[in-house]
């Protein structure tokens, strides 16, 4: 299971992937809501009313339903994006849903074709943590043009990298897993 804490520390990582600090990211957002979530505080057992979330598609899919999502198409879009990554590392998952989820809450951006932000999502990760994959064979998974996936990726990287005090090619976080 993947453990989430209440709290997070004003300079650790964010746990939405960004690879910017806490406070340069999400804090003032978390704080709006009255709330403080975290996946990069390894060591703490989640908070009274606070859910560990499954590692399976099913408990993915759970935990995206309780997020506090402004629209549902982006609600929609995440679970469309953990439908197309399964297989894949499931902490590597709950960060790409991590980063739609703050980059959907902030932009709300217009899209007729989800397929494209998955895309882009997954090669962001893919990209985050050395893993093998080029956006043509992306691309082809997510039935969109080479073109589209480059300009949603360039998008998602300009977004993360205006709040970044460090690069947007940082490491992110791990998640403890249980």
């Amino acid at each position: 299971m993947i453990q989430a804490s209440n709290k997070i520390g004003r300079n650790e990582s964010c746990p939405c992937g960004s690879g910017l600090k806490y406070k340069r990211c999400c804090l003032e957002k978390d704080q709006q809501r009255g709330r403080q979530t975290a996946e990069g505080n390894q060591s703490a057992a989640p908070a009274a009313g606070q859910h560990a979330v499954p590692v399976t598609a099913e408990g993915m899919v759970k935990w995206i339903r309780e997020l506090p999502w402004k629209r549902t198409e982006d609600k929609q879009l995440a679970e469309l994006l953990v439908e197309h990554m399964h297989g894949m590392d499931p902490s590597i998952v709950v960060r790409a849903v991590w980063v739609w989820h703050c980059y959907a809450d902030e932009t709300a951006p217009a899209y007729a074709k989800p397929e494209a932000y998955c895309a882009a999502i997954e090669y962001l990760m893919s990209e985050a943590h050395g893993l093998s994959t080029t956006q043509k064979g992306l691309a082809a998974k997510y039935g969109v043009s080479p073109a589209t996936l480059s300009k949603r990726y360039r998008e998602l990287a300009a977004f993360f990298g205006d709040r970044a005090a460090d690069s947007i090619t940082a490491k992110i976080p791990e998640v403890a897993l249980a």
